[in-house]
């Protein structure tokens, strides 16, 4: 067992001249995405990208960021360019309300009131997510909030990669009106010290600040995950829909996406809903709405039926050559007719110590070079990257070998863990 923690090559090889937007949550109002597309359109670009993160990116030479940031600052849009790890986008888990399981009493004012606390974009990763749900992961972060069943309380799980980035549990629960606060006050202490360990952070902490906190026993609890299928516009009720929309590429296209704002602000839609497997929701729609939608998407040509194949992927942005395997073993799979619904996929190209799908495929040997190229597969735990655990499935194997081995993963998947339907 192993404790394994079309795009231009000058853009691929040069990623700090990605500007970053940062989306508190993962949630924009339309109003605001008009702002930002509006934006990344005067600098000549067509398109723009979702991160991991629940950010947004697109290019731009650094002459121009200055204009760019005054111009988005009008919104209270905070903006960056330059190294990606020196701020962080806030990931919540708002887009699976309504459309996978979620714990009871988190709605989106509760999330709302977390996520407003924080007046800018932190240093630190920081997760504030629904255990109940699959869409979002939960321990991606530095400091991961994640709902307890008590209203309002959250665990919090510390990962710190001098510790070995395994997890650590903060000893009491923390209120929501607290979140911010303590995660200024552990941001402040790590940043200085990255070697701090737990004990180290908890001393002298109530000289700082004051915490509304309470003990408990229960540890957290964690279903099977399932990882649901988040395209197409399926009912939420109440004469209500959403829409979900994935392409193949992560360039969502500028004109589209302004279009889609307006029927937005038209219908009172309050949020876009970034997801971290670049992809967005649409809630809310109503049903006398939708063919003002439907048209839409028949006049731009979108298509909103993938094969579920393609949707439970994770790939870096602006990395063809995992975009081109992906789509390779995206086809094989297909040729052979299995399915993989509930599962979720990455392709590492880079050092990253942070997975979070259920079976990762790692890249070897020279970037670009097919002679000494070959993969190495994880699998995690119960299929569940909440747990952390990966184990080696296969070392230095051929491209051409890993789909026979993914069919071999979806079926131990299926037979040993999946939820019984």
């Amino acid at each position: 067992m192993n404790n394994v923690m079309e795009t231009p090559a000058t853009l691929r090889d040069d990623k700090h001249h990605l500007v970053r937007v940062f989306i508190k949550g993962g949630m924009v109002t339309p109003e605001d995405l008009m702002a930002i597309l509006e934006a990344s359109g005067t600098l000549g670009n067509e398109f723009i990208f979702f991160g991991s993160r629940q950010d947004i990116l697109f290019p731009a030479r650094s002459g121009s960021l200055t204009n760019l940031a005054e111009q988005l600052a009008t919104r209270q849009i905070d903006v960056r360019q330059g190294h990606r790890d020196l701020f962080q986008n806030l990931v919540s888990s708002t887009v699976a309300i309504g459309i996978t399981n979620t714990t009871e009493w988190l709605d989106l004012g509760s999330y709302r009131s977390v996520l407003d606390a924080f007046a800018h974009p932190p240093q630190l990763k920081i997760n504030i997510t629904d255990p109940r749900q699959a869409m979002v992961p939960l321990f991606t972060g530095d400091l991961n909030f994640v709902a307890s069943a008590k209203p309002q309380y959250w665990y919090l799980y510390l990962r710190n990669a001098h510790a070995g980035d395994r997890l650590e549990k903060w000893p009491t629960l923390v209120h929501s009106t607290d979140i911010a606060k303590l995660s200024v006050f552990l941001e402040q202490r790590l940043l200085k010290d990255r070697m701090a360990m737990l004990p180290d952070l908890i001393a002298g902490l109530a000289e700082h600040i004051k915490l509304n906190t309470i003990v408990t026993r229960e540890d957290l609890r964690l279903p099977t995950p399932y990882f649901p299928c988040y395209e197409g516009m399926e009912s939420l009720g109440d004469g209500k829909s959403w829409l979900g929309l994935y392409w193949r590429n992560n360039r969502f296209h500028i004109p589209f996406l302004v279009r889609a704002c307006q029927l937005c602000i038209d219908g009172r839609i309050p949020y876009f809903y970034i997801t971290p497997w670049k992809s967005f929701v649409i809630k809310d729609i109503r049903d006398d709405d939708r063919l003002e939608w439907e048209r839409l998407m028949g006049g731009m040509g979108i298509n909103m039926r993938h094969s579920s194949l393609e949707l439970n992927w994770h790939i870096p942005v602006l990395d063809e050559e995992a975009l081109q395997l992906k789509q390779f073993l995206v086809g094989e799979l297909d040729q052979q007719d299995i399915c993989t619904h509930g599962l979720t996929f990455s392709i590492i190209t880079e050092d990253s110590p942070r997975w979070f799908t259920s079976i990762v495929i790692k890249r070897k040997g020279a970037r670009g070079n097919r002679s000494t190229e070959s993969f190495d597969l994880y699998y995690a735990e119960r299929f569940d990257p909440n747990t952390l655990r990966y184990f080696e499935y296969a070392k230095g194997v051929a491209m051409d070998v890993i789909p026979a081995l993914l069919v071999e993963l979806s079926k131990s998947y299926y037979s040993r863990v999946a939820p019984k339907t």
